[in-house]
Formats: structure tokens, sequence, C-alpha cells
């Protein structure tokens, strides 16, 4: 009894001094590793977050969100966050079946009683998954898998949900797990038949203001030669790529019909909320949000809810990545601990939230990768 007073007294002291020592040192450390990365790379705008427990443990803005205005990176800087956006659905969605009004499990023949009878085995599970089988269109938004789509066009989501019943399954559902994101267009369109409006007027009423998210959003550009028309954006930064002899300003382009996966414009004040708020268990309770690290039964890289999952020397982490690196969030369920970086430099990919993570918890490992890729551009 002696033995094991002496260990758990020596464990509480050890989680002291790691608590004295990250609040001494954790903030000099996250600010001269990001501000070195961005030097070294030219990234012009980065925000950071680190919560645990329901506290921000850090937060700072670095850089520049546009360079024509010369305006500075703020808390309320709304970043473009591309795929991290499926964080947001699988918040809407895990609250409807805290409500009740959704089940993981429900066929999508009950929300779409016309469907082939391929998508008969299809579940909503199946989708948040990317385990459906579904293809992706090559008019959700300008891309099929990793390849340009080829005479791509802007279709309405019911034209677009005819063609997909018109095609056949890739895989069996359930069978494996396939990153494309004609799951998320079929999910968006059952949402937004639940819901009676549009993802990106269900999630600010259902998710963002509930919260006090009040930056950010969906510009709903419109793409129609030779113009374009979008809404503002509060605090919109611009998003850059590598240039010649600078950076040049970059837009990448999210067809509406696939807003429930990407598109969506986040600040760093608007995600701590959100992380505070998982943290608390007082929008989603605990036992909804267990939900999430539950693997699927194909094993894949994804659990039911659309976060990428992965065990770390012990370590769940969950999360997801957008861009593929201007959005980029970790999470540690059990530890409580969240780390948020968001970025307006489009030619990064996502490592620098796990660089933070391993300031925090010491027996984490990455490997080594990339950190950028070049696009070849003439300029």
């Amino acid at each position: 009894m002696k033995k094991l007073n002496l260990f758990l007294i020596t464990i509480v002291l050890s989680l002291s001094c790691l608590a004295q020592t990250n609040k001494g040192t954790i903030n000099t450390q996250i600010d001269a590793f990001i501000k070195k990365e961005m030097k070294d790379l030219g990234i012009p705008g980065v925000a950071v977050a680190v919560i645990k427990n329901g506290k921000v443990l850090h937060t700072n803005t670095y850089g520049m969100a546009n360079l024509e205005w010369q305006q500075p990176v703020t808390p309320h800087t709304s970043f473009q966050i591309a795929s991290v956006t499926k964080l947001f659905t699988s918040t809407l969605l895990l609250k409807w079946i805290q409500e009740g009004k959704i089940n993981l499990d429900d066929h999508v023949s009950k929300y779409l009683p016309d469907c082939p009878d391929s998508w008969k085995p299809v579940t909503i599970r199946h989708l948040t998954a990317h385990e459906s089988g579904i293809k992706w269109p090559a008019g959700l938004g300008g891309y099929l898998g990793i390849g340009s789509a080829t005479n791509f066009k802007v279709e309405t989501s019911e034209d677009l949900i005819k063609g997909m019943k018109d095609s056949t399954l890739a895989f069996q559902p359930g069978a494996k797990q396939a990153y494309q994101n004609g799951d998320y267009f079929v999910l968006q369109y059952i949402l937004e038949k639940m819901g009676g409006k549009p993802i990106e007027q269900l999630l600010p009423q259902e998710v963002l203001r509930p919260l006090q998210m009040n930056d950010g959003g969906f510009d709903e550009e419109i793409r129609s030669f030779p113009f374009q028309t979008m809404m503002a954006v509060s605090h919109k930064s611009q998003n850059f790529t590598k240039g010649k002899t600078a950076p040049l300003i970059f837009k990448g382009f999210y067809a509406r019909t696939s807003y429930a996966s990407g598109g969506m414009f986040l600040s760093i004040d608007d995600a701590t909320k959100w992380a505070v708020a998982l943290d608390k268990e007082v929008f989603l309770t605990k036992a909804t949000q267990e939900q999430i690290t539950v693997n699927t039964a194909s094993g894949g890289g994804f659990t039911q809810l659309g976060w990428t999952s992965e065990v770390n020397h012990g370590h769940l982490l969950i999360g997801h990545s957008g861009g593929p690196g201007m959005g980029d969030i970790i999470r540690m369920p059990k530890e409580k601990l969240t780390i948020i970086v968001l970025s307006n430099y489009a030619d990064m990919y996502p490592y620098m939230a796990a660089h933070i993570a391993q300031l925090l918890v010491k027996d984490l490992e990455f490997p080594d990768a990339p950190k950028t890729f070049d696009r070849n551009l003439v300029r």
C-alpha cells in the first residue's frame, strides 16, 4: 500500500512539474517553431491554438492575411479549411444523432426512397467512413479522386443525384474505404432534405451560432464565364501559392454541392470555441463523442464519422487536415488535448500540428515527410 501511495505521489509530482514547464515554455516553443517555418517556407499567415481540458493553453496569430492591403492575421481571420469542413459536418450529424433525428445504421433508402437497388445496403455509417462505394461524380467539385475532372461543369444537387443513381458502385458497401467526396455529397443531400435548407445555412443554425462561432462560413462562389460572384465572408484571408519571385494569390473552387466535405472558412477564435465545447461536453455528450473513436469493420484509416484515426505510441489521435495543409486539427480525446493550425499557404502539407503535439506529448513519433510541394507555375 505504501509503495502504491509513493507511486501515485510520484506521478502527481511529475504531472505538476510538466504543467509548470508547459506554462513557462510552451508559448515560446510554439512561437519559435511557427516563425521559423514561415520564414523558411515563405508562408504568409498562420493561426494556432492549443486547448486542453477546456482551457486555452496557447493561442497566437502570425503574419499577413491579405498582402494587397497588408492586413495582419487576427484571431477573427477566416481561413479556408478545405476538408477539415468534414469535422463540422460530423458535429452536425452527431448533434442530430444525439437528438434522435438520425441513426448511423439507417439505410440511405430511408431518406432516398427511389435509390437504386445497389444502394440499398448503404448506411449513413458507410457514407461518413468513405465506405459506400458510391462513385465521385465529375460535377461535384472539379476533381475525380486525385485527377482533374474532364468536361467539368457545376451541376445542381438534383442533377448530380440523378447521375449518381445511374452509375454502379465501385465496391460493395463496407468492403473497404476510398476517400471520395461522393459519400459526403450524398450525406449532404440527406441532411439538407431533413433540415429543409442548404448545408451552408444548416451548419450556422445548428452548430456555429449555438457555439457563438460568429466568423467565417461559406463564400458560395458561382462561376459563370466570363465572371464569378461570391458572398462576402467576415475577415476572409487570401490564399497563396508559391510564385517565381513572390507569393501568388490562389483561389480553389468548391461547388456548393461539396460543402459538407470542403469549402468552409474558419477563424482560430471560432475553432477554439468548438474545441472547448467538445472538452466540456456541453454541446455533445461524452457518450455521443465516443462514437467518433469506434473503428469501422473495414479497419481503414477513418472512423465512421469522418475523423482520421491513428494510435501513436498508445495515444489515440483523431482529426482531419485539408488543403492539403491549410487546415490541420489533431485531437487526443483521452487527454482532451486539441491542436489547431490554420494557414493561408495552399502549397503546405499538414505537419505543423503534429510537431506541436510532440512538444506537448514527448513520446509521440511521426514519420519524416515533405513540408511543401511545388505547383510548377510559370509566374
